[in-house]
């Protein structure tokens, strides 16, 4: 009986740790951001303007990237992303000489955020370039 017991508490723990992790790396409503510059999400390029990231609704591991205004955007699978020494919550961009590729996603300073899936024009450009990295802060709702 007390194996038994030993066994569901540490399940248990396990579990709360699981869940308490997860549970940084989550966008709670939308991120804003105005961007001066085309850039690419996936296989999508946005043109300089505002927009919005959010979780799509059922899958925390998913992102839509929208237009401000309500224009269609761009669904894109996201991976958890360690935290980095940046301030605040903001966006990283892999700058090439002809691609500004979203990167990952910083929802809060200090925790965990999202990697994005690479798109086509970002792994052509990778292929000859090394990118710099381009830190864009974002406003929170």
């Amino acid at each position: 009986m007390k194996p038994l017991m030993m066994r569901l508490v540490l399940f248990a723990l396990g579990l709360f740790t699981l869940g308490f992790s997860v549970s940084h790396a989550q966008i709670m409503n939308q991120l804003d951001f105005k961007m001066s510059q085309p850039f690419t999400v996936a296989n999508t390029t946005f043109e300089a303007g505002s927009y919005v990231i959010r979780p799509v609704e059922g899958d925390s591991m998913v992102l839509e990237i929208v237009s401000a205004n309500g224009h269609p955007g761009v669904m894109v699978d996201a991976f958890a992303a360690q935290p980095d020494s940046q301030s605040g919550s903001h966006l990283v961009f892999n700058k090439y000489a002809k691609v500004l590729a979203l990167s990952e996603v910083f929802p809060s300073a200090g925790n965990a955020g999202y990697q994005l899936a690479q798109g086509h024009p970002e792994e052509v450009a990778a292929k000859t370039e090394k990118p710099t990295k381009q830190v864009e802060p974002l406003n929170t709702k």
